[in-house]
């Protein structure tokens, strides 16, 4: 029995919408290929929600690495932590929705894994946007929600480690997920450490005036720390706890607790990566936060953008700034300028000085003040 749903509005009442089956595959395969949100990854990991990019529709895969291709994957997406995810669709009116799915694309993991490279896949996704006019390193940007410009080189080499490693994601798509197939799911998903393999239903429900999409995934059964534990899953995300608890000394730490203190009594915004945290603050003249400062888990060690230490500076230079946020921005880098401890690491639209924890330690006042002096102007901007 077709299932019903309701809207409700305050001057119409309830309305109806009736569920309704996609006209053809290649309906619902468009749907996931222009909007992959609708596979919606904050089901699959709900503490850190997956994001994608469609790399292509119809990726071809060899049996070996020195043949042509001999199958089609419907959809290959890779999510933010460069893990690729394999899309396989299916009406449920298909016959192989019961039949063969699983083997189908167990087999298309199986060879993909050792016959794709990063190459090929980032070379078929940026000839994808010559064709399609979109900026391949504005969409990993936008992969990443990062308010800088990405490191696309670290991105596919990530792609690379995990395609080594035989890190992938399997998605079963269908607008009804049978029972059996259901099982099967779960029981691959708990027995493959290093493979997520789950089944999302999507179902389209009609009424007169719109139509609206219902996801639900099926077969998610560890938490994403769980998983990552395992090396499967995403990047682990530090906590201040964490992050402090692997400075290499009371010194170090010490200086990251003044910093971060003075940080947060100005109004900014911690961001906690996987070695990193970041200091941001809010900006009405701008569309996204702004960063000031870098404080990295493991000193001396190059991050992103050869940043290491603690770094202060900003990373958005060649960006179309609001003059004031850019004179802002440049005061602030020049606060730098006449400091012996501070070595100048600028790069491409990014003025950067950094710090060692040592040399922090013995210019903790000032330094903390130039945080918050900074922050409090971006607030005011």
């Amino acid at each position: 029995m077709a299932e019903r749903i309701y809207t409700r509005d305050e001057h119409k009442g309830l309305e109806p919408l009736e569920e309704e089956p996609f006209s053809s595959e290649d309906t619902l395969q468009a749907l996931i290929a222009t909007n992959p949100e609708v596979l919606d990854g904050g089901q699959v990991r709900p503490d850190d929600p997956r994001r994608w990019i469609l790399i292509t529709r119809e990726k071809g895969i060899a049996e070996r690495s020195d043949a042509g291709g001999r199958w089609s994957l419907d959809h290959l997406l890779i999510d933010q932590d460069a893990v690729p995810t394999l899309v396989e669709v299916k009406r449920s009116s298909n016959p192989e929705l019961r039949r063969t799915f699983v083997g189908q694309l167990l087999e298309y993991a199986a060879h993909a894994a050792v016959t794709w490279t990063a190459n090929e896949l980032r070379q078929t996704f940026e000839s994808a946007g010559d064709g399609q006019a979109f900026d391949p390193n504005e969409k990993i940007k936008q992969l990443l929600q990062t308010d800088v410009e990405p490191d696309v080189e670290a991105f596919w080499k990530a792609v690379e480690t995990n395609l080594a490693a035989r890190r992938l994601r399997m998605l079963f798509v269908a607008d009804e997920i049978p029972d059996p197939l259901e099982r099967v799911v779960t029981f691959l998903n708990e027995q493959m450490p290093h493979i997520e393999v789950l089944a999302v239903e999507i179902k389209k429900f009609s009424g007169e005036s719109f139509q609206t999409i219902v996801p639900r995934v099926i077969g998610r059964m560890a938490t994403s720390e769980d998983v990552s534990n395992s090396g499967a899953g995403p990047r682990r995300k530090l906590t201040r706890a964490s992050f402090l608890e692997e400075l290499p000394n009371e010194e170090a730490r010490g200086v990251a607790n003044k910093l971060l203190d003075a940080a947060t009594a100005a109004g900014a915004t911690l961001w906690w990566g996987s070695s990193s945290v970041s200091i941001r603050v809010p900006c009405k003249i701008f569309r996204q936060p702004v960063t000031v400062a870098w404080l990295h888990s493991k000193p001396e060690i190059p991050f992103w953008m050869g940043f290491r230490d603690i770094t202060f500076g900003a990373a958005t230079f060649d960006y179309n700034l609001p003059p004031e946020l850019r004179k802002c921005l440049e005061r602030w880098v020049t606060e730098f300028n006449g400091d012996g401890f501070a070595d100048d690491i600028s790069g491409k639209g990014t003025k950067a000085w950094a710090v060692r924890y040592s040399d922090a330690a013995k210019h903790i006042e000032p330094l903390t003040g130039r945080i918050a002096k900074v922050l409090s102007e971006l607030k005011t901007l």
